[in-house]
């Protein structure tokens, strides 16, 4: 017969903080967040610029990303799912990379993300 050692009233060991296994996944996700504050803010104060174009275009991107990762992840777990999770984030890598190449591809040959914005709020 297994025993399970201590009670359901002891508090659970957490493993050390890791680079590897993901422990700073937390802090990368705020920072990235945290970081669309300034950009936003300096586009419509400032207008346009290659600089925040180009922030904006490499930083929604990623942001979209570890939200619809985060999706995959609690609605289609591997545990349960191993064939659908697999598909899922792969084509998750494939959208954004795919979203990348298109933030560059305005950001360079047409008027710009923040431009796009504006003429949209405006329409």
């Amino acid at each position: 017969m297994k025993y399970i050692k201590g009670s359901v009233n002891e508090a659970v060991a957490l493993p050390p903080r890791d680079k590897v296994a993901g422990s700073y996944h937390w802090d990368f996700e705020r920072l990235l967040s945290l970081t669309l504050i300034p950009l936003t803010i300096a586009s419509v104060l400032k207008g346009a610029h290659p600089i925040t174009d180009l922030g904006l275009g490499v930083i929604l991107p990623f942001h979209c990303h570890i939200g619809f990762d985060a999706m995959i992840t609690d609605y289609f777990p591997h545990r349960r799912n191993p064939v659908l999770n697999t598909v899922f984030a792969w084509g998750l890598r494939g959208a954004t990379l795919i979203a990348l190449y298109g933030c560059y591809e305005f950001n360079t040959n047409d008027v710009g993300l923040t431009e796009l914005v504006k003429k949209v709020w405006h329409a």
